[in-house]
């Protein structure tokens, strides 16, 4: 079964409308939240944290980018790293889940071993990221295939998801699709039977 991880960003959807998504998708059988909230104090996020771990069910991982502090304090399930981070084999003492962002041009042997899942993206045109370019077809087929659990992200939604079932992956990130759909539910559910098709 492929999974679905909603990362969140209160420019796009308030924190306080993001645990009432959180928690609806939750219970749907949303399978993993990552919270990515980069302009927010570090009080705020601590309570945002808090909150979400509250109000979710627990078979929804939790996970914060690029904290592992925050991680080990909150007892999340793991971190989500970028792309330039460098982590050492002794960081990782609390068996937390570790991913990392992967891009088109990144060395696919560095580190590989000490992550248990790769974001690889922007799939499709994002707003997070306008300039960057997308991944060529050919490169998200060979990279899919020379890792392990691949998750595709950047710019997925109901329209394009179907695109991807041609490649080898283990789930979707989403943002926008989730966070601004007017039945979140909906979404969550087409987006879900659309990739386990």
């Amino acid at each position: 079964m492929k999974t679905i991880t909603l990362i969140t960003n209160s420019e796009v959807l308030s924190l306080e409308d993001t645990l009432k998504l959180s928690k609806k998708l939750s219970r749907n059988g949303l399978n993993r939240i990552q919270i990515r909230e980069r302009n927010i104090s570090h009080n705020s996020l601590t309570n945002f944290i808090k909150k979400m771990k509250d109000s979710i069910e627990e078979s929804c991982e939790l996970f914060i980018n690029g904290n592992l502090d925050l991680a080990i304090e909150n007892n999340l399930n793991g971190v989500h790293f970028p792309e330039k981070y460098q982590i050492n084999e002794y960081q990782n003492k609390e068996n937390l889940i570790l991913g990392r962002s992967i891009h088109e041009n990144t060395d696919l042997n560095k580190h590989q071993k000490k992550f248990d899942y790769f974001h690889l993206g922007p799939i499709f045109v994002t707003q997070s990221h306008p300039n960057e370019n997308t991944i060529k077809e050919k490169n998200i087929s060979y990279i899919s295939r020379k890792l392990s659990n691949v998750i595709f992200v950047g710019g997925i939604n109901i329209n394009n998801v179907s695109k991807l079932l041609k490649y080898n992956f283990s789930g979707i990130a989403i943002m926008r699709e989730l966070l601004l759909s007017r039945s979140p539910e909906k979404t969550f559910m087409e987006l879900r039977e659309k990739i386990n098709e």
